[in-house]
């Protein structure tokens, strides 16, 4: 069971926001969407579920375009943040409207969800706050039982507790591999610890598909204080440096090989300590000559 997009383009007012989109996504992965504001996030979005119409390119679900297949639509759930109806409705009204689209759309745990999140569910959605409509859309998302969840901006100016809350149910959702979610932000802190991989959106292209295992089994952090003040060789030619405090060097090498290591040990650095790699430290080490990263957040 797979999600394929194949060469999706997309232009408004004959601007091209998206251009030959590529990528598959399976049930089980969590995968990030990145990219600065106004790049074209939501309008890939927008585009696969077919709220506007594609100049070129298909969406392909377990072998069937949706273009041609409608009913596979079932299998792909996205909120309009921007455009929706569900303002004026109070929330125990939304799942008859959900049930029309969403066959296995769950009534009861939907009930459940927002009871356990102590949301009065006569609130009419627009007078909710932001963080209660972020946790309504995904408790809608999840309930609807859509194979494929589309999650645009759902972190953007929550507080801590929403933020950990919406992170939480995802990771939970994806343990029976059952569900698969592509979640998009303009800032990696964000997606850290939640995404398996990340796409790289720029200039209307995906410029990078990142698997973050793969890319951490092959990295280090490395916070260093060296003997001597010139900037020795090894350092210059494989790292990445990310910031300097008096002596205290924090550096990421994104090829960390065992003669990296011989060539750092040689050196016999006064301090020499691994630590964590974030998703930041990884697009800084990664990307920061060919993407314009540092004007993303």
């Amino acid at each position: 069971m797979t999600l394929q997009v194949t060469g999706l383009s997309k232009e408004i007012d004959g601007r091209q926001i998206i251009q030959d989109i590529n990528f598959e996504w399976a049930p089980g992965e969590i995968i990030g969407l990145v990219g600065r504001n106004g790049v074209g996030k939501t309008t890939l979005f927008r585009t696969m579920m077919n709220h506007y119409v594609a100049e070129a390119g298909h969406v392909v679900v377990d072998g069937d375009d949706l273009q041609q297949v409608p009913l596979r639509q079932q299998q792909l759930f996205f909120i309009d943040t921007q455009y929706n109806f569900l303002g004026t409705y109070r929330l125990w009204e939304l799942p008859r409207f959900f049930s029309a689209v969403y066959p296995q759309f769950d009534e009861q745990r939907f009930t459940a969800l927002i009871n356990q999140f102590k949301i009065n569910a006569n609130s009419q959605y627009r007078r909710l706050s932001k963080g209660m409509r972020a946790l309504v859309n995904l408790i809608l998302a999840l309930t609807s039982n859509a194979t494929y969840i589309l999650l645009d901006e759902p972190f953007d100016g929550l507080d801590v507790i929403v933020r950990e809350n919406i992170a939480t149910m995802v990771i939970d959702e994806i343990a029976d591999q059952q569900k698969g979610f592509l979640i998009s932000s303009h800032d990696l802190n964000e997606l850290d610890g939640l995404s398996d991989r990340v796409l790289l959106l720029k200039d209307s292209q995906l410029v990078h598909d990142y698997n973050l295992e793969e890319i951490r089994a092959r990295a280090k952090k490395i916070q260093l204080v060296l003997r001597d003040k010139e900037i020795p060789a090894v350092l210059k030619q494989n790292s990445q440096l990310i910031r300097v405090s008096g002596r205290v060097l924090v550096v990421v090498i994104p090829q960390y090989t065992p003669e990296v290591d011989q060539e750092l040990k040689a050196l016999k650095p006064v301090l020499f300590e691994e630590l964590p790699l974030t998703l930041e430290d990884l697009f800084r080490a990664n990307l920061a000559h060919d993407t314009g990263y540092q004007m993303m957040k």
